[in-house]
This record gives structure tokens, sequence and C-alpha cells, in this order.
């Protein structure tokens, strides 16, 4: 006759006598050594000692967290359940309000133009593929300010961060601003580039992280060895990425005349309104913004 027995403690229970549970016959000096192993569930113990009717309970049962016929909550799940609440509520990035109308860049070459007013637009009306864009060109002559007063986008500056909380697969188009070249190539140069769908990328600490995609990317570089996308593609190991990037982008590169007029100079006075976390945050600027000088040169 075999039977069954379950044995709960409050917590771990350590034991060095192996004949701790052994059974002795009234009627014999015998011991029967038992068979133990641990319950996963001991909800599901407990309904197979009872199918058979005769069995007979001492004490209050404790239901496990594994049991489907019962269930709490520890303070360990509570704890991971916090944790994760950004990840599964997430909260949506405030939007970035630019203090310039892009009509006061009004020294813009018009490929330039051209190039934004084809790509830079809405799901229901973007290109299957749309076709981004390498601007190269000095420091503080309106390349950033141009880029980011276009429409919704995503702003990505000396590294790639697409984690939930500051990147969105909702944004119309991605500005990559002083990013190296080779660190670009190592990640996601065809991905940004190439305005790929439904990728993804590794977080450093995290799963990978679903990219949508399909939407183009404005790449800003300043001319010097390391930074410049030109020089980078004409070495000869990067030919063929360099034909890539021609099908998949246009080549900018700007001298040093800024992208407006000195009498139409963007002058940040107004009061910018973004909503941050459902409540209106005033952002109100007063600094009046001066770059020094855009002759295009379209050839890499």
């Amino acid at each position: 006759m075999v039977q069954y027995e379950l044995v709960q403690y409050e917590g771990r229970f350590q034991l060095t006598n192996h004949r701790h549970f052994n059974l002795r016959s009234q009627y014999r000096s015998r011991e029967y050594q038992c068979h133990i192993e641990s319950a996963k569930s001991s909800s599901a113990v407990k309904s197979y000692i009872e199918k058979g009717g005769e069995y007979e309970d001492w004490g209050e049962f404790q239901i496990d967290g594994r049991s489907a016929r019962g269930s709490q909550t520890s303070a360990a799940d509570v704890y991971v359940e916090a944790l994760n609440a950004d990840k599964i509520f997430q909260v949506p990035i405030p939007p970035y309000v630019s203090p310039y109308s892009p009509e006061s860049f009004n020294q813009v070459p018009e490929q330039m133009l051209d190039w934004a007013r084809n790509n830079i637009m809405n799901d229901a009306a973007r290109p299957d593929r749309p076709i981004s864009i390498i601007i190269e060109g000095p420091s503080r002559i309106g390349k950033t300010k141009w880029a980011r007063s276009l429409d919704p986008h995503n702003y990505l500056s000396g590294h790639l961060d697409l984690n939930s909380k500051v990147y969105s697969n909702d944004a119309y188009y991605n500005v990559i601003d002083d990013i190296a070249p080779h660190y670009l190539f190592l990640k996601h140069w065809k991905h940004f580039i190439g305005a790929q769908r439904d990728w993804q990328t590794n977080c450093k600490y995290g799963k990978p992280i679903q990219i949508k995609g399909g939407i183009p990317t404005i790449v800003l570089c300043n001319p010097d060895v390391q930074s410049s996308f030109s020089v980078y593609l004409n070495k000869d190991e990067n030919n063929g990425l360099k034909i890539w990037t021609s099908l998949n982008s246009i080549f900018m590169v700007l001298d040093e005349k800024p992208l407006y007029t000195q009498a139409q100079e963007p002058t940040v006075t107004e009061t910018a309104t973004q909503s941050v976390q459902n409540q209106e945050v005033e952002i109100t600027l007063v600094k009046t913004q001066r770059f020094p000088q855009v002759v295009v040169e379209p050839d890499l």
C-alpha cells in the first residue's frame, strides 16, 4: 500500500539526518524509508492526495504562489511589478517644441528644402522607403536648429540611446547629431539611413527593443577627420558602403554661411508651451542666437 504525505514549513527547512522521515512499524522493529521530493506546487500535491477520498488534514494549509486554486502576492512580486511598470504603462515622450519656425531659415539650399517636402510627413503620406540626408558643415551655422524645427522627431546626439524614454516610434524623422561615422557603422547605419522597418536594437541593460522604423534620418556632422562622413565614405575599404549610402541618401556640404540672412536672424523671444505628463509647462527663452555662415557641394 502506497501512502502520500505533504509536509509544509513556514520557511526553508534544512535537514542533515537522512532518517528523519523514516517510518517505524508498530508490530516489528523495522523502519521504512520514505521517498522524499520537493513539491513544485503544494496545491497540486494536495489535490492528488485528496483524490482518493481517504485523507487527514492537520494544521492550516498554505496556498503556494504557483497554485491555480489560489494566489498570494509576495513583496518580491510587488517589487518586480513596480520596476517594470514604466515598460507596461509607458508615459508618452513629451514633444520637443522648437523655438524657431522653419520659415526663419531663409537661406537653406533648395535641395534641402525639396528633400524635407518629399520625405518628412506622417505615416499616411510618407513614401514607403524615404530618402535620408547627410549634412556636413562647420559649427554654428544653424544645421541643428533647422533640422529640429521641421516636425516631431527623435534627436540622437553623442551616442545611440533607443530606449522608450527618449525614442518614439511615432516620430516623423530622426536627427543624428555629432555621432562618429565609425560608431554609427558599428550600430545601425543601414537601419537609420536606409529607413528600414521593423528592426531590433540591443540595450545595454534590458531586452532588445523593436523599432518601427520606416522614417528618414537627418545626419549632421562637421568636416573634421574624425566626424566627417565624406572622409569616412571616401576611404577605399568603405567603397561598397559609399555606393549603398548614395542610393539611400543625398549628401550636402555647407560652407560657413548661416542658413538665414543677418536681417532674418532667428531670435528666441517667444514662449513655447509643451505638455509634460499631462501638466502644462511654460518655457520662456530670451537668449538671442547668433550663428556664423551655404554653399552646396553635393558630391562626396
